[in-house]
């Protein structure tokens, strides 16, 4: 049974096509495919991690995006995200290329050398995140179920282990930051619970339920009230 309390992000685990794949760069810059990340960017971006295209300065690099928090029926632009971090390449100021699992915070690549960034870009990829609470089968009004819209958990630079570089956000199951879509259709979060996980020590109901997720708020999907 999920017991203890051990989250790893959004890890990407399923698509309707039955291969789960990276996303490929949009060309230019990125030729052999990946995304980039600004030079010096001052927050760690671990593996799991849910990311976006910046859409504040704007720049086509990648960014963590923060946790919504309460559902709403008006989500702004900086909630909606493309997928998880899945890597990064860049070289080091020594002139040696290395690769990642994660980006430490405040890396100056050598200069005029290529970041490639890995990510899951696809809306119809499904993840698997742990929640910080129980998960129930049955739709209820105060606990989350199938269905059930959530925020992940705070998604800063201290959000994840440096050592194994993997992130540790999970699903927000306090009661303010759901929305269940059967009481409040109208109300939209990040993500939406579809089932949970296929192992032997996950049940619904488990005090720290691992479950399956869509992205609610897919920065290539427009939603009533969301900017595209």
């Amino acid at each position: 049974m999920s017991l203890a309390y051990n989250p790893y992000g959004l890890a990407p685990v399923a698509h309707e096509s039955g291969i789960v794949r990276p996303a490929f760069g949009s060309g230019g810059a990125q030729p052999l495919g990946g995304y980039t990340i600004a030079s010096g960017y001052a927050n760690n971006i671990f593996m799991n991690a849910p990311i976006g295209i910046d859409t504040v300065t704007p720049t086509s690099n990648i960014v963590l995006i923060a946790a919504q928090g309460a559902s709403t029926a008006t989500p702004t632009l900086a909630n909606k995200l493309l997928g998880s971090f899945q890597g990064v390449e860049f070289t080091l100021a020594t002139g040696r290329r290395a690769v990642s699992n994660f980006w430490p915070a405040g890396t100056v690549p050598f200069a005029g050398s290529q970041t490639v960034a890995w990510i899951t870009r696809d809306p119809r990829i499904r993840y698997q995140i742990q929640a910080n609470g129980p998960v129930a089968a049955t739709p209820t009004a105060s606990v989350p179920s199938m269905g059930t819209l959530a925020s992940f958990t705070a998604n800063g630079t201290s959000n994840g282990n440096a050592t194994t570089g993997f992130s540790t956000v999970g699903l927000d199951t306090t009661a303010a930051n759901m929305s269940n879509t059967l009481n409040n259709p109208t109300f939209l979060n990040q993500l939406r619970i579809v089932g949970f996980a296929q192992q032997i020590d996950n049940n619904p109901g488990d005090a720290f339920t691992q479950v399956i997720v869509e992205i609610a708020l897919h920065q290539d999907l427009p939603l009533p009230g969301v900017p595209y």
